[in-house]
């Protein structure tokens, strides 16, 4: 390591990330400024951001898609979105938090609101959020929705008892209130939803991800949790919707477009942050440097790339979703579950280039662990692990090829 590297010294301040004009017009812009500040320093003390999470419920952040007349803001899906990069170039991790949330809103909004259902929705108007417990590590293949859960309900001494443990329950140390899956005894599936804070319900922070390390995402542990009669959800039957998954799939997708944002403002940071060049530098300061100018333009190049994928593949979304011909639903349904796997291989690929072009912005000082700038490559590689690209690839080549349609549940 030669002397011409300069000594680490203070983290680098937040670089300034202009949100957009729903976010604006939402009256969200300065507290995702406000998360964005200290977003860094949580992420590397593993500070979990409880306070700024219930400042977002209060501004109505879980209300975003529900219809104006039903206490919500009426947003339409690209707008989601949009506002979820937002948050995720402020922080990748809570963005990430709010992910199932905003699925069960999805799921519930295209339901008869009756039940539970409905007093769930009004829940989310007053400022709650909605989290799930799906996953556990008993089940044979991961994402099933029918899958042979060992959590069961079962009713003794005339109460209904929850019983189980799930995994990746992510955004439970968030929750209001928790929609379980499981079994009845019979085998039959179940679905309840919970206060998050009834007696018997333990969430343990025990997430040990390299990335994405404040989503929640540890263990949920239900023993012998009471059930009332009306926390059952009503039986959803046959969805007449095939690849419904692409909003979680998109939902992560644009949450990796946050982060490669993030690189490109913490890039020019960390070029004007130097106080020298190399020797063999050909300008007075790297910020006059024609190679770190081509350095910085790619991540920019990258960023825009990811942005627009990510945006495309909303807007075939948000299409299929607002179709009423069944046909003409089932054909845009099949469009945008493939736009939404293409857009997760590009920001896949661009998100890992950008995080190492980074560090070739401020030499050893950038690795820094005060600086954290590590963190960008370790969420992004983090979130493009819930689902191998190369699983989409096989899909996205053989439809192309043959015509095979890719699988219609889960991680499609």
């Amino acid at each position: 390591m030669t002397s011409t590297l300069e000594t680490p010294t203070n983290p680098l301040p937040p670089g300034p990330i202009d949100p957009g004009p729903v976010t604006r017009r939402l009256g969200l812009a300065e507290l995702f400024s406000k998360i964005r500040v200290g977003a860094s320093d949580r992420d590397r003390d593993h500070d979990i951001p409880y306070g700024l999470v219930d400042e977002l419920k209060q501004a109505g952040i879980g209300a975003l898609r529900l219809p104006v007349e039903a206490g919500g803001h009426g947003i339409s899906l690209v707008e989601l979105f949009d506002v979820v990069a937002d948050l995720a170039s402020a922080d990748p991790s809570i963005a990430h938090a709010l992910r199932n949330h905003f699925g069960f809103v999805e799921n519930a909004l295209s339901l008869p609101v009756v039940g539970i259902r409905g007093r769930l929705l009004e829940e989310t108007a007053r400022g709650k959020l909605v989290f799930g417990s799906y996953g556990e590590r008993t089940t044979p293949t991961s994402g099933d929705a029918q899958a042979d859960f060992t959590t069961t309900v079962r009713k003794r001494d005339g109460q209904l008892l929850l019983r189980g443990e799930k995994f990746y329950s992510t955004g439970n140390l968030y929750a209001d209130y928790l929609v379980v899956k499981g079994n009845w005894e019979t085998g039959k599936p179940v679905t309840v939803a919970i206060p998050a804070t009834r007696v018997g319900i333990d969430r343990t922070d025990d997430w040990d991800g390299i990335g994405q390390r404040l989503t929640g995402s540890g263990s949920t542990r239900y023993v012998d949790v009471i059930v009332r009669d009306d926390e059952v959800l009503p039986e959803d039957g046959p969805s007449v919707d095939k690849y419904e998954a692409s909003f979680a799939q998109l939902y992560l997708t644009t949450v990796i477009a946050g982060i490669v944002r993030s690189i490109v403002a913490d890039s020019v940071e960390a070029v004007n942050a130097r106080s020298r060049n190399y020797f063999h530098g050909q300008a007075d300061h790297p910020s006059g440097e024609a190679v770190v100018h081509h350095t910085i333009g790619q991540i920019s190049a990258y960023s825009f790339a990811v942005t627009s994928a990510v945006r495309a593949a909303a807007q075939a979304l948000d299409a299929a979703v607002r179709a009423t011909d069944p046909d003409e639903r089932a054909e845009l349904r099949l469009a945008a579950a493939l736009d939404v796997s293409k857009a997760k291989v590009i920001a896949d690929e661009l998100a890992g280039k950008a995080g190492w072009l980074l560090f070739e912005t401020g030499g050893a000082s950038t690795t820094s662990q005060s600086k954290n700038l590590d963190r960008h490559w370790r969420n992004a590689r983090t979130l493009s692990s819930h689902n191998p690209g190369s699983y989409k690839l096989r899909y996205l080549g053989a439809y192309e090829v043959n015509g095979e349609l890719p699988p219609p549940i889960s991680y499609f």
